[in-house]
């Protein structure tokens, strides 16, 4: 009899954080059910050993952010391994959000972004905003982390912005895009290449740098893709696997194993990515009560490589 393939799942000895894994009783049950041993570990832990799981997969390591020079060290540790997915230096590129600068030049529709690393640079371009409201955010963040929403003109857009740059941070500049506050955000995930299912997220952002309600919730329920949105994540899916052959980050033959597209609609009503997260996203799959068989099967495909 064939020993049980064993999977790894990438995650924090941050017990706070992980208790907003959504995913995690669902990828137990999945998991099971599907006869794969599964493993939950801390990337922090020096004692695991990696190369021991037939497939490593990134998934809720979320205190990155706050351990980046760490996790950088974790993630130099794990470059040559072929069995972790997403790999290496696909999440390297995913990290920092001048990723969307690569999508962009291969089409893809994202939303108008400013990036700024100087004080001057920063108050240039909040003052050539026009819309009601902008966003400013890192380039490199998790959770809304240091992300906020603010009236054009607000003081507080460029004090956020100038805090990010004094930490030594590149900072994002947006136009707020309006539909947020009535459609919310739209997403959807892609599993080994396909799309699996969608969702909607309702408004995070309150006014002036606040989060609603005064704390990170979010509000996910399932949502239709229509053709527009259905083509920007096709779109975006392309050109991120498309960079990822070309600079050899996976062979000709490999399909990203998870991605999460999330857009927005514009004034002019046309979706416009926001993100691509390719490397710890959550993945919502208690939308779809086929999703978390959906990851399975991606899981398979790649152990059957």
């Amino acid at each position: 009899m064939a020993p049980r393939p064993r999977v790894a799942f990438v995650t924090t000895t941050d017990t706070a954080i992980l208790h907003d894994d959504f995913d995690h009783p669902f990828h137990v049950a999945a998991f099971a059910e599907a006869g794969i041993e599964l493993l939950h570990l801390p990337w922090e832990d020096d004692t695991v050993d990696w190369d021991s799981f037939d497939l490593v997969v990134v998934r809720s390591p979320w205190n990155y952010v706050d351990r980046f020079a760490e996790f950088q060290q974790w993630l130099t540790g794990r470059g040559t391994m072929t069995t972790l997915h997403n790999p290496v230096p696909l999440i390297r590129w995913n990290l920092d959000k001048h990723y969307l600068l690569d999508l962009a030049d291969r089409g893809v529709a994202i939303v108008p972004t400013t990036y700024v690393t100087t004080v001057a640079a920063l108050h240039e371009a909040l003052a050539a905003i026009d819309t009601p409201q902008v966003i400013v955010k890192p380039t490199i963040s998790a959770g809304s982390r240091l992300t906020g929403r603010f009236v054009h003109g607000s003081p507080g857009a460029a004090a956020l912005g100038e805090r990010i740059l004094a930490s030594g941070g590149t900072v994002m500049v947006q136009p707020f895009a309006e539909s947020v506050e009535t459609v919310g955000e739209i997403g959807a995930v892609c599993l080994g290449g396909a799309i699996s299912h969608a969702f909607r997220k309702g408004p995070l952002l309150g006014e002036e740098g606040t989060l609603r309600g005064g704390e990170y919730c979010e509000e996910i329920t399932p949502a239709p893709l229509d053709d527009a949105r259905r083509d920007l994540v096709l779109a975006a899916q392309r050109a991120a696997l498309a960079i990822a052959r070309e600079r050899a980050w996976l062979t000709a033959q490999q399909q990203l194993l998870y991605g999460r597209y999330d857009m927005v609609t514009m004034a002019d009503g046309a979706p416009a990515l926001l993100e691509a997260e390719l490397f710890e996203p959550s993945l919502f799959l208690m939308v779809d009560p086929d999703a978390p068989q959906r990851f399975v099967a991606a899981v398979r495909a790649l152990l059957g490589r």
